[in-house]
């Protein structure tokens, strides 16, 4: 019976257990391996994951209420400012979780954006919504989104927060479905188009995005149900149509009673030539996860061609590695999707890349078999 490795040219898992930092070694154990080691093996492997030097210089920044810097959002510039999501991002990466002080002290915090506590502090967002109802209860949808996302990720899934995921999926399953999806947005002679009044729903414009996408990458239960799987399938249609993407990733202006903000957080899915003429990498391995993550990427020629390219990169001896201008290091997505402490040892950053593109693979192998209900894969991964 083949598997997810059958169609490799070589199997690199021996080679990334012997030259990969601890991180990246209890990562091929628990995600590629499933766990095939010695149990005391890897409790051992466990406390050194706990004890990995870029991971404790993350945990030593975090202030007393569990967020860094007092701000959530990583941000859209290429060059993301300390925050919450980006330091858990990059725990989370080098396999950190709710055993950790960090992500229980992180956890507090967020899970007070689930709730509809009438004193929530919104960090970041705290002066700009005082005084506009609106732009308050838009941002305490933002944020509701965001934390369960994280959340989920660090493993605190339980039947509340599985509520929670069924209801999001919902209500952006419901924006699709409306007729003003097809045309979300309105020219008004700004630099952005606005989005309109029509696309709002519930005090929130459930538009799929970075975040909302995560919390439904990060939740593989959902492609136990037919239901869920047929409104995944819908999302993601109208995400990498020619209307959202026309779009993305600024999804347009929204109007408040204190002016105009732009939305943010859509996902922009370039062609493969573009990727390699701009080296946004890390940014196409990024999405290329999240969509594998939800058995999606067969769906999509535009995606499969970039699977495709990263199988025939694969050398001879099982491992990838691209040319430098490939990831610079100004990209966003750099800076929370590398487990190796750095990349100036060719050997680090190839087996990086190596692990990174391996477990795309193995996830949507994995997760087609369920979403797109297959037993033979036609496509060579």
């Amino acid at each position: 019976m083949t598997d997810w490795r059958s169609s490799l040219r070589a199997d690199p898992t021996p080679w990334l257990l012997e030259v990969g930092c601890e991180p990246l070694r209890y990562r091929v154990y628990t995600e590629l391996l499933d766990g095939a080691v010695d149990p005391s093996e890897l409790v051992k492997l466990r406390a050194d994951v706990h004890s990995y030097g870029p991971a404790m210089q993350i945990q030593k920044r975090q202030a007393k209420d569990g967020s860094w810097s007092g701000r959530m959002f990583m941000g859209e510039s290429d060059k993301p400012l300390p925050s919450l999501e980006a330091a858990l991002t990059r725990l989370f990466e080098y396999g950190w979780s709710r055993d950790t002080k960090a992500i229980r002290d992180a956890a507090k915090g967020l899970r007070a954006f689930l709730t509809a506590k009438k004193d929530l502090n919104l960090f970041e967002f705290s002066r700009a919504s005082k005084g506009d109802p609106r732009r308050e209860r838009f941002h305490r949808w933002q944020l509701r989104n965001f934390a369960l996302g994280l959340l989920i990720r660090a493993g605190y899934v339980d039947d509340k927060s599985r509520a929670n995921v069924l209801d999001l999926l919902d209500q952006t399953a419901g924006f699709v479905d409306n007729p003003v999806s097809r045309s979300p947005v309105e020219e008004i002679g700004a630099s952005q188009p606005m989005i309109r009044l029509e696309a709002w729903r519930n005090d929130y414009i459930f538009v799929p995005d970075l975040h909302i996408t995560k919390v439904f990458a990060w939740s593989p239960w959902l492609l136990e149900g037919e239901l869920a799987k047929m409104r995944l399938k819908k999302v993601y249609d109208y995400l990498v149509s020619p209307t959202y993407q026309s779009i993305a990733p600024d999804l347009g202006l929204v109007r408040t009673l204190k002016g105009h903000f732009v939305k943010g957080g859509g996902l922009r899915l370039r062609s493969l030539d573009q990727y390699l003429k701009d080296g946004h990498l890390d940014e196409m391995l990024g999405h290329l996860e999240l969509f594998a993550r939800l058995g999606l990427i067969n769906r999509y020629p535009l995606l499969m061609a970039h699977l495709e390219w990263l199988q025939a990169q694969q050398g001879k001896d099982g491992h990838w590695n691209f040319p430098a201008k490939l990831y610079p290091d100004n990209d966003r997505w750099a800076s929370v999707l590398r487990i190796e402490r750095d990349w100036r040892t060719p050997v680090r950053r190839e087996a990086d890349l190596t692990f990174r593109v391996l477990l795309i693979f193995k996830l949507q192998w994995d997760a087609q078999m369920s979403m797109l209900d297959r037993r033979d894969d036609t496509y060579p991964i």
